[in-house]
């Protein structure tokens, strides 16, 4: 009978880990959806897509998301570009996206012309993740 409780427990153990891992998402998964701030709204499609809302307008284009993890906990990795049109020009948007939890984001500027030479630190903005409307159902006429 101990040797059954034993077994019983360690398949237990086993089903719970396999069933932690399989439900985990990957960075790529996590950042699809929509983030937002006071300053911007920012959505992330699973196809490469993605819409920015800010005060300098709307942006519309693509983005490449490559997680990275640094060494150094103040070093900052490029592994979010956004390339996007706005007012009809093409820009390139270089981030260090850093999830802080399972619903805050935070984005580091490291678009070359958004660094400042009076102060070398990155301009950062923190977001939170949007609750997605459910999509209503159609009604069959």
């Amino acid at each position: 009978m101990m040797w059954w409780n034993q077994s019983r427990g360690r398949m237990f153990g086993l089903l719970l880990v396999l069933v932690l891992t399989g439900c985990q998402q990957s960075p790529q998964q996590k950042l699809i959806g929509r983030w937002y701030n006071d300053e911007m709204s920012i959505r992330f499609r699973a196809d490469g897509r993605v819409l920015l809302f800010s005060r300098s307008g709307r942006a519309e284009g693509r983005y490449v998301f490559a997680e990275t993890q640094s060494n150094n906990a103040l070093s900052k990795a490029e592994n979010l570009v956004l390339d996007v049109i706005r007012d009809g020009k093409p820009r390139r948007m270089i981030f260090d996206a850093d999830f802080l939890g399972v619903d805050r984001l935070r984005l580091s500027d490291l678009t070359p012309q958004a660094r400042r030479t009076t102060d070398p630190a990155p301009e950062f903005a923190i977001l939170r993740r949007g609750v997605e409307a459910p999509v209503p159902a159609t009604v069959a006429r």
